[in-house]
């Protein structure tokens, strides 16, 4: 039983190693920065303000062992493109049964991509509404596109060094869909009555 529910977790395994190695870098690192910051005149420790940065430090070492470490599993579908892909085909990002067999295993790799880019920057979506209290709706999806270009282009850049990842900017267009019902779930709640305003600055 217990197996059955972690099964759908098994194939993030490959990114639990590069996930903790760029965490034990990158949280000490911010950890002296921010405490190098608030001995400045004029900034309050807020833990509040403190947990929530540190989050998006975690959430982006994640974000670039995810999609930055090599991906020798792709490596044949690599090989056999230019390595970026300019072109969005609404066919591959909604998996269409016309272009792939229900039951195949390219329907089910199309799919299980199509969430997984989804999902990865939908706490993105989240964190940057947070972080920035006062940022609009569209600026938001501005900085999670920006975030997901960056991405694709160093994945097109490290194939020069073996990572066998693709550019592909259907990945871009779901990447913002994802932080789009991130942002636009923080933006709703933030429509009840009684939801706090004031947030202290970094």
């Amino acid at each position: 039983m217990l197996r059955q529910l972690l099964y759908p977790f098994l194939v993030y395994r490959s990114v639990a190693f590069p996930f903790l190695v760029l965490s034990a870098v990158a949280v000490p690192c911010w950890l002296v920065f921010r405490l190098y910051r608030l001995r400045t005149p004029g900034h309050r420790l807020s833990f509040y303000r403190e947990i929530l940065l540190l989050t998006v430090v975690l959430y982006l070492s994640g974000l670039a062992a995810a999609t930055l470490t090599p991906n020798h599993n792709s490596r044949l579908g690599a090989e056999a493109t230019v390595g970026i892909e300019l072109h969005p085909n609404l066919a591959s990002l909604i998996c269409s049964s016309a272009i792939l067999p229900r039951g195949s295993k390219a329907r089910f790799f199309c799919m299980y991509n199509a969430a997984g880019n989804i999902l990865l920057f939908f706490p993105l979506g989240i964190l940057i509404p947070l972080v920035w209290r006062h940022i609009r709706f569209w600026r938001g999806i501005q900085i999670a596109i920006a975030v997901s270009f960056s991405i694709e282009l160093l994945q097109y850049l490290s194939r020069a060094w073996g990572s066998y990842r693709l550019a592909d900017v259907n990945d871009v267009v779901l990447n913002g869909l994802g932080a789009s019902l991130g942002l636009a779930l923080v933006f709703l709640l933030r429509l009840r009555p009684g939801t706090r305003h004031a947030v202290p600055r970094a």
